[in-house]
């Protein structure tokens, strides 16, 4: 619900601030904060507010005068203004978590949201200042409406009590690391919950990491969450899985030499082991007696550590970006994980690839795709830290997929050496050299034609589903789409500088669809300017495929306190976005004004209903199956009355706004 505040819509809210001064102190906190953003980007202020698992967040334009570029400068901007978050409760501030530079030359504060002084599960925002001190833009996700901690029960466990209450959920042989604990604040079922987050990992019987979520009062287990990031896998100097000639750089420790590549300009190193296909890692490194690895078990590990090191150099010269971590770190791949084991992961700290069954897949390390894939995964959890769950998660496969097949196509066609990155739409499937190694033309999924894979390619088709993390690995296939569509017009060195930008600066953990889509346009005119084609491009990529943005002035309304205050003979034009969108608003009657109200232009069918200022239903559009909905009442105090429009049965319009008039005298 994107806003661009208009001239003529800034002047019709200063005119009713004049006209009617009785009624100004009505006007909300939040619609003050909004008028004076106006005034400072001088009518050029764009605002996405939605509601998806909190309130999502998306300011761009001059919103403050110059400043120093400090923490005490953001936190004091943010107490300052967080009326148009819907925020007001002093229980209600931020934190910062980290600041850096990027290359644009912006200065990026991420602050995480504090409830009672505890940090807020996936609930950041993220400020960027420009050279000269001013705040441009303001990302992320809040949670309002929330007063307080709900607490189960009197008593409190401690942090040892909830590691072994982690622990007692899983049958493992060993832990690889000393449970970590943070105590943070969850929203579920729009309460907030402090817990214990407890991280186990392990590696037998299988690999495991978990974050175990612990009610810090009753002890109850309220979440188990993985951390694995699986996917459909993969294929990587001797004698690779495609019988190609890799050159190697390996490490000579007395008379053997190991797959260990310091070549990079990193602190750490690439490595590559093997887990001799038990279920372990990482297992022992890849070694042999002479630098001549081409025998048939060092197929995987070859494709794995040459594929890893492309990787590598993908990121680093394009993005100057230091490994995963940006800090250097050690890149681990195990390979030969398993017995005929289909798939590959990245686990959160390292690479693992099995060796396949020969039917469904071959060796996994074999595809620079999938490693790219899995890679980005990593680089993800180190930026925008998407959640690997519903639309969050998705996103997060479909920035893997998009930059698996980035690397791919710059290692293909030599972009290192000067080759032209070209687009060719054959080049846009996952998996294609390790999936059904005897079925020529296979792959995973296509970006160009999700639905040859059993993916939407959109909105249309969005699945519901609350197997695979919400459906992770089948609504990917919509964000997916749009990426090739701006991949096929602007090309893949524009896509890529474009994807890169939004995931390390605009993504936040809950970052939804639509959040992604204002990401990348943002990232786009950053780029190359905001009238510029590739802002077009993607734009129009992102309405192909129905994720659309929907320019609604009045939200977020979808709750009574949220009620968006409106006047007696103006039409209010609106939607109703999604299945859960509910629109509520207000306005001051007198004692026996007669009020009519009138829902024209309606899409579907909608409901109409009056309440009075306690929440009371006072009467209801009694239309069956109409385009418009009416209410007459004869108003019976002073004071504020409530609407509410909403879809029957959960129907809902992205195409087409209904109309809202209310008059009463």
């Amino acid at each position: 619900m994107k806003i661009k505040l208009s001239s003529k819509l800034f002047n019709l809210l200063i005119n009713f601030i004049k006209k009617n001064k009785d009624c100004s102190q009505e006007l909300s906190e939040k619609d003050k904060v909004i008028l004076k953003l106006q005034k400072l980007s001088g009518g050029d202020l764009k605002i996405d507010f939605h509601e998806n698992n909190g309130l999502q967040v998306f300011i761009c334009g001059r919103l403050s005068d110059m400043k120093e570029i400090n923490e005490s400068s953001v936190l004091d901007y943010l107490e300052e203004n967080k009326a148009i978050f819907g925020l007001s409760e002093s229980i209600n501030n931020f934190v910062v978590i980290n600041m850096e530079k990027d290359q644009l030359g912006y200065t990026k504060f991420t602050v995480n949201q504090l409830i009672n002084g505890s940090i807020v599960s996936g609930k950041e925002l993220v400020l960027h200042f420009d050279e000269n001190g001013i705040i441009k833009s303001i990302v992320g996700s809040v949670v309002n409406g929330i007063r307080s901690v709900t607490y189960l029960e009197d008593s409190n466990i401690t942090e040892q009590d909830a590691i072994e209450i982690a622990k007692s959920q899983f049958n493992y042989v060993s832990l690889r690391f000393k449970p970590r604990v943070d105590k943070q604040v969850v929203i579920m079922n729009n309460m907030a919950h402090e817990v214990y987050k407890v991280n186990i990992q392990y590696s037998e019987p299988e690999i495991a990491n978990w974050d175990i979520l612990i009610e810090v009062s009753s002890g109850m287990v309220l979440d188990t969450i993985s951390n694995i990031r699986y996917d459909g896998p993969a294929t990587g100097s001797g004698i690779a899985v495609d019988g190609s000639i890799k050159t190697l750089n390996l490490y000579l420790s007395l008379n053997s030499y190991q797959m260990i590549d310091t070549s990079k300009p990193m602190s750490g190193s690439i490595k590559t082991y093997t887990a001799e296909n038990q279920s372990i890692e990482p297992g022992i490194i890849v070694e042999n007696s002479t630098n001549s690895f081409i025998t048939e078990k060092f197929k995987a590990p070859v494709s794995a550590h040459y594929y890893t090191g492309v990787v590598y150099d993908f990121y680093k010269d394009l993005f100057n970006r230091d490994s995963i971590d940006n800090k250097g770190m050690n890149i681990i791949s195990t390979t030969h994980y398993g017995n005929a084991y289909n798939n590959a992961f990245w686990d959160g700290n390292q690479m693992v690839y099995g060796d396949g069954d020969g039917r469904e897949f071959t060796y996994l390390s074999g595809g620079l795709d999938i490693i790219g894939h899995e890679l980005t995964h990593g680089v993800t959890d180190y930026t925008a830290n998407l959640n690997y769950k519903d639309q969050s998660g998705a996103l997060n496969e479909s920035i893997s997929d998009v930059f698996g097949i980035l690397v791919k196509t710059y290692y293909k066609y030599d972009v290192r050496s000067g080759g032209d990155w070209a687009f060719d739409a054959t080049d846009w499937v996952i998996g294609e050299e390790v999936y059904t190694p005897n079925i020529s033309g296979d792959a995973l999924r296509s970006l160009a034609n999700p639905k040859l894979y059993d993916q939407p390619d959109h909105m249309s088709g969005y699945v519901n589903t609350n197997s695979d993390n919400g459906g992770v690995h089948i609504n990917s296939g919509i964000p997916n789409k749009a990426a090739y569509l701006i991949l096929q017009s602007i090309g893949c060195s524009k896509t890529a500088m474009i994807y890169y930008r939004a995931l390390t600066n605009y993504l936040t953990s809950n970052s939804d669809f639509i959040a992604a889509r204002n990401a990348l346009i943002q990232s786009a005119s950053d780029l190359y300017g905001s009238s510029s084609e590739e802002v077009n491009v993607v734009s129009n990529a992102f309405d192909s495929v129905g994720i659309i943005a929907i320019s609604d002035a009045y939200e977020p309304n979808n709750m009574i306190s949220q009620a968006y205050l409106i006047t007696s003979g103006n039409i209010y034009s609106s939607y109703i976005s999604s299945s859960n969108d509910i629109d509520y608003y207000k306005f001051f009657a007198n004692n026996e004004n007669k009020i009519s109200i009138k829902l024209t232009n309606l899409p579907k069918d909608y409901d109409l209903y009056l309440y009075d200022s306690n929440g009371t239903l006072l009467a209801k559009s009694k239309k069956i199956f109409t385009f418009s909905e009416s209410i007459r009442y004869v108003a019976k105090y002073t004071g504020i009355y409530y609407i509410l429009v909403k879809g029957y049965n959960g129907v809902y319009s992205t195409s087409k706004k209904y109309n809202l008039k209310v008059t009463f005298q």
